[in-house]
């Protein structure tokens, strides 16, 4: 019997090895059965999109945590433990409860295999997710999917408001090979009675989406069509916006987290509690998206030398993060630490950087996903790049390399973000 956290991780590593990812809704149905279907006893909002989802999520966490309203949380992928997966308000779920929960569902994990039907670690944390919030007497949740969303797990449930943050090309050999693709595959968390939120703003996607509400018959909102972010400028806190959506208005939006595409999520999720809620009042959103904050995306780790680590995953990640370099730090030389997965679109990501980086330094970390050094270098081809096999050691460079009017740039996956936050800030304490 499981009894520590430790075989928990073992076992669910064990479980990524042997079945990876297997898309399909039928093992996470059974699975949900022999729980008992504690998902149905909740209401929830779904988020679904190619970067954004995690962002918005937390806006609009905080502007309903202002409101005092109990709010459970699922996210993926975690930046430092598996708990961070499974939080009520801004409280991990512990891990006596960590351990509880899976207990539970053992039994039908054990049995499910016998029969050749194993679910996989995601569909066991999902449905770990649902039996936990059932038993915490929770007024919502915030439920982001984990890939795609038309066959993700999370997609058993009947939300009352769908997001789709962004459409991208991701998962190419999974989601499709068009952006068009992609978008109907996201759309797929779209269901009746549900109101959808997009950010999805031009060409085939916000087609797709737009036809699929249509189809349903389920009121549509856009942004930059039926709600818009004006008056964006630097502030003393970090950046600030205004948002309009029909009769309501809101000035000077204050927020810390840095970069355009953060004050389009903050809209997004504006938008989200202005349709999807009642009596979510101009004050709780202000002090929500104030305080919200993400760890990894944008993330200033110290000053001396300057080190910030950024989240970004794929091609139009990186496009967003030289963005908000170019506005914040417009006078500063950039030195990148690159690092990725293998099944990621990493010759676009390093083709991104190239240009305007002083240095791109390349490195690998151990993950049975990771992509190898040597790859990623031939990849790179950048005049002034370098290659460390020890992301540590190459970390270290960068920052005894980084000088005044200078930025260490650390970027391409959040597993390698988690590892990399956890060194920076031991190394700092």
């Amino acid at each position: 019997m499981v009894t520590t956290m430790k075989e928990i991780n073992q076992f669910f590593e064990r479980r990524q090895v042997q079945l990876g990812m297997n898309f399909g809704l039928s093992r996470m149905e059974t699975l949900l059965t022999e729980l008992g279907d504690p998902h149905k006893e909740l209401k929830y909002i779904h988020i679904a999109g190619s970067n954004g989802k995690g962002s918005t999520l937390q806006y609009i966490k905080g502007i309903l945590l202002a409101q005092g309203i109990r709010v459970a949380s699922f996210t993926s992928p975690y930046l430092i433990r598996m708990n961070e997966q499974l939080k009520v308000n801004e409280d991990e779920i512990s891990d006596q409860d960590f351990i509880d929960v899976f207990r539970k569902l053992s039994p039908i994990i054990h049995e499910m295999d016998s029969k050749g039907n194993g679910p996989t670690q995601f569909e066991i944390l999902t449905a770990m997710a649902f039996s936990y919030f059932s038993q915490k007497e929770v007024d919502l949740v915030l439920m982001e999917t984990g890939l795609g969303g038309r066959l993700d797990t999370t997609n058993v449930i009947q939300p009352f408001l769908s997001i789709i943050t962004s459409i991208s090309l991701e998962h190419t050999n999974i989601l499709g090979n068009t952006l068009g693709e992609i978008a109907f595959e996201k759309a797929g968390i779209i269901k009746s009675g549900a109101p959808v939120i997009s950010g999805v703003t031009a060409g085939e996607p916000a087609k797709v989406i737009e036809e699929k509400a249509s189809a349903l018959g389920v009121p549509y909102y856009q942004l930059g069509k039926d709600f818009h972010v004006s008056n964006m400028k630097r502030s003393e806190r970090g950046q600030s916006f205004s948002f309009s959506l029909a009769d309501r208005s809101i000035e000077n939006v204050e927020m810390r987290m840095l970069g355009r595409h953060q004050m389009e999520n903050a809209a997004l999720a504006i938008a989200a509690v202005t349709v999807g809620m009642e009596n979510i009042d101009e004050k709780s959103i202000l002090k929500g998206i104030g305080a919200a904050k993400w760890d990894g995306r944008f993330e200033k780790i110290s000053d001396e030398p300057l080190v910030i680590i950024d989240g970004a995953h794929n091609p139009a990640g990186i496009d967003v993060l030289k963005e908000t370099l170019k506005v914040h730090y417009p006078d500063y030389k950039y030195r990148f630490v690159f690092s990725s997965f293998k099944d990621k679109n990493y010759s676009e990501m390093l083709h991104g950087l190239e240009t305007g980086a002083m240095e791109i330094i390349i490195t690998e970390f151990d993950h049975e996903r990771a992509a190898d050094a040597k790859t990623l270098f031939e990849k790179c081809s950048h005049p002034n790049k370098s290659i460390n096999k020890d992301w540590q050691a190459a970390i270290t460079e960068g920052k005894r390399k980084t000088g005044d009017k200078e930025i260490l740039v650390i970027t391409g996956s959040l597993h390698f973000l988690s590892l990399v936050r956890e060194f920076l800030i031991r190394e700092d304490a």
